[in-house]
């Protein structure tokens, strides 16, 4: 992220949550974009979210984007499909239990005490497919939220929260039942995409902000997924926010994958995403750029 000149904008940009398919689709994208002009590393905040904290602590330090690709090759040699897709059934199933009848934080607690005791890879294990952040200074501006398995809390981790970047992102990453709750000064954490796919309300007030939404953002149907019952649904969430400043989101264009909530972590349609990313971000970067480059 850079300094902005005087007088021009302030800007934020909110990557969400999207599992081994919105980081490839989010790489492709903020790579295209930057190729056409755009560079969303100017960013004074970066707010990311599960796959978006990944993408988004790289691009807040600096890094090429495309490094959080290894971490997902780093997951293939750790976890085969078949076990990351019986993980990602236990985890819908346990969203689709917790979600009967029970208001937000109550259902979230539920589905907290779920992943404490769920068997998955060992916690250091999992650490290690974020070993590219080990050791990296955490960004100023970079946030990015995880859920307390024991309260149902958001907690949003930024650079005055004295948490190791690696661990924070690890933990916003970490989707119950597949993989490890991570332990923070003694308390363990869960995705942050669990409540709100962007947490865009997590971003400070700014005079744009940019949205990267691996989900649709208003599903043509009533939405069916498993997170319904309590999670903020995407268009409210941003409406609110259109009250206050600009808003530009720009929803993943991945029909041509045939994409359905449980095909989201198949590291297999990744690199998929990742081109189909790059060719989406030509069709963004001149309306993009407009509130952007100023």
């Amino acid at each position: 992220m850079t300094s902005r000149k005087p007088g021009s904008p302030t800007r934020a940009l909110v990557l969400g949550g999207g599992g081994a398919v919105g980081v490839g689709w989010q790489t492709g994208l903020i790579m295209g974009l930057r190729a056409c002009g755009v560079d969303l590393a100017k960013a004074e905040v970066i707010v990311g979210t599960s796959a978006g904290a990944l993408v988004g602590a790289l691009l807040a330090s600096g890094r090429e984007v495309t490094e959080a690709l290894s971490s997902l090759a780093r997951l293939g040699q750790l976890i085969d499909p078949r076990n990351l897709a019986a993980g990602n059934a236990a985890f819908l199933s346990a969203v689709r239990q917790a979600s009967h009848g029970t208001e937000p934080r109550q259902a979230l607690g539920a589905i907290g005490r779920a992943a404490q005791e769920a068997k998955t890879l060992g916690e250091d294990a999992y650490l290690g497919l974020f070993e590219t952040l080990a050791g990296t200074a955490w960004p100023a501006g970079f946030r990015c939220p995880a859920i307390d398995t024991d309260t149902g809390e958001l907690v949003v981790w930024n650079e005055g929260s004295g948490v190791p970047l690696r661990a924070a992102v690890a933990s916003s990453c970490a989707l119950p039942m597949l993989f490890p709750v991570v332990t923070i000064d003694g308390r363990r954490y869960m995705d942050g995409g669990l409540l709100s796919r962007l947490n865009a309300t997590a971003a400070p007030p700014t005079d744009v902000l940019v949205v990267l939404s691996c989900h649709p953002l208003e599903p043509a149907a009533p939405e069916t997924s498993a997170l319904a019952a309590f999670a903020t649904p995407a268009h409210a969430e941003l409406a609110a926010l259109r009250e206050t400043r600009r808003v530009v989101a720009i929803e993943a264009d991945l029909r041509e994958l045939g994409l359905t909530e449980k095909l989201m972590m198949d590291r297999a349609l990744a690199l998929e995403a990742h081109t189909s990313g790059q060719r989406q971000a030509t069709k963004e970067a001149a309306v993009l750029g407009v509130v952007w480059n100023v």
